[in-house]
């Protein structure tokens, strides 16, 4: 009696009179991006930063998503994480400054060095137009990659900078300290031995920057009590002396190349302070050494140039300043003395040329001060 029951049993059991069970929908971007911020206002960030990853991969081009994922990666020092949320946002907004000084601190981390002069260079493009904290760090980072790659005199320059706006510390004076002595370093690297020298030498040339005369001298010369065969010490000292007591800043600059013949700034530096004092003759030894010794180093044949147009050798000079293009095209002055020569010449073209190529150049320079 019971048999004939089952198939109709079956075929209710089977019918829609039982309700499917509905999948649920995946949360959207509106529902993932407030429990986002939820999450991130209530310091859960492992929870904070899947959820944004999750929101993301719906909005894409959601700038405030990639700074938050970015900035939490940053902050706990996952520096492979970061460095493409970064990244990411600048490219997705160019002139948002605070994003390449992100990426560039990122990749400053990760030691990739090519990556972070390439991001920095670009804040510093847009003139560092981001909070004080953030424009310090950028200026600061940007000489130490600078440093790394043997840029020490943009370095030093990015370090005054840094000095007049903000105030010398702790870490300007180990910054400036590493690029005086023209050590290819970071602070990390800077061997135990050498501490005590990178800091002092940091001081002195903090405090130059501080236009702090009395105490710069001061901290000049204990530097050199403790390391007078350090040549770029003497060098140093021999620079910052110049406008104080320009015979004792020749000795100085000598000394340098006494310790070290090769010197190419100490070599630079002489050929330049007499051909202003117009000796040519003693200009005209020491450029030829530094280009002998530095033919890859623009600045040799820029010096070297000039040495030769005070002495009416209009051709030679501009043999030795095309060089100079040819390293660094980049360069302003290089374009300048370049026009002169051909000027000379009677090279019309050519130095007009080059004098439109000096004032573009010098327009950009311009505009990337702070």
């Amino acid at each position: 009696m019971y048999d004939c029951l089952w198939p109709a049993m079956a075929m209710l059991l089977a019918s829609s009179a039982w309700p499917a069970t509905q999948p649920h929908a995946a949360p959207s971007f509106d529902t993932l991006s407030r429990q986002a911020a939820e999450a991130l206002n209530a310091k859960r960030l492992d929870e904070a930063l899947a959820l944004y990853k999750k929101a993301l991969k719906l909005k894409p081009d959601w700038e405030e998503g990639w700074w938050e994922a970015g900035s939490i990666a940053y902050d706990r020092d996952e520096y492979a994480e970061c460095a493409p949320d970064f990244h990411r946002l600048a490219a997705l907004k160019p002139d948002l400054v605070p994003a390449w000084t992100m990426a560039g601190l990122c990749d400053y981390h990760l030691r990739d060095y090519d990556a972070a002069l390439k991001s920095l260079r670009q804040t510093e493009r847009l003139r560092f137009q981001e909070n004080k904290e953030l424009s310090r760090a950028a200026r600061l980072h940007l000489a130490l990659v600078l440093t790394k790659i043997g840029n020490y005199e943009k370095a030093l320059v990015l370090l005054t900078e840094l000095t007049r706006i903000d105030q010398k510390s702790p870490e300007i004076m180990v910054a400036c300290g590493i690029a005086g002595l023209r050590r290819p370093w970071i602070p990390p690297e800077v061997p135990e031995s050498s501490r005590d020298m990178v800091f002092k030498l940091g001081d002195a040339m903090a405090a130059a920057m501080d236009l702090d005369a009395k105490g710069a001298t001061e901290k000049f010369e204990t530097a050199l009590r403790d390391y007078p065969k350090e040549s770029n010490i003497h060098f140093r000292f021999g620079a910052y002396l110049m406008q104080r007591d320009p015979d004792r800043g020749v000795q100085e600059i000598k000394k340098a190349i006494d310790l070290e013949p090769e010197h190419i700034p100490a070599l630079v530096s002489l050929a330049t302070i007499y051909l202003k004092r117009d000796d040519a003759a003693d200009a005209r030894e020491y450029a030829d050494k530094a280009v002998k010794l530095a033919p890859g180093d623009f600045a040799t044949h820029v010096t070297l140039g000039r040495v030769l147009l005070e002495t009416g050798d209009s051709g030679g000079a501009a043999r030795e300043l095309e060089a100079a293009v040819k390293l660094a095209p980049e360069s302003p002055e290089a374009r300048f003395n370049l026009a002169s020569a051909y000027a000379r010449m009677g090279r019309k073209e050519d130095a007009a040329r080059e004098r439109e190529e000096f004032r573009r150049l010098r327009k950009l320079v311009d505009s990337n001060q702070p």
